[in-house]
């Protein structure tokens, strides 16, 4: 079991509309993604079209790149988080890619 948590130093966002793309074995169709990236690691959250296949999340030690799927409209979510939220941090894990996620540090009330 691998598991990794690294700052988030800065994202970029892209959005799109069906956009086609083959994972693993199945076909998917992104409307957006926007991707974390630390010093050595990224994190993919990609957002996907109603009518897509949902792929499992993912977690390839060997690339340094974890993925997660989600419906297109959470992206303004995350989004809101990773723009206005300091630090952000993400967390990846190799044996329960389903815990790849975004979080923030402890904040006062």
């Amino acid at each position: 079991m691998a598991t990794k948590q690294f700052t988030v130093n800065y994202y970029r966002a892209t959005l799109g509309y069906q956009n086609s793309a083959n994972w693993g074995n199945i076909n998917i169709k992104i409307q957006g993604y926007i991707t974390c990236y630390g010093s050595d690691h990224r994190f993919i959250m990609y957002f996907l079209h109603e009518s897509s296949q949902v792929p499992q999340p993912t977690y390839n030690t060997t690339n340094k790149v974890g993925a997660i799927f989600l419906p297109f409209k959470n992206m303004p979510i995350y989004g809101d988080m990773v723009r206005n939220e300091k630090p952000i941090y993400a967390y990846l894990n190799s044996s329960k890619p389903e815990w790849n996620s975004i979080k923030t540090a402890s904040e006062p009330v």
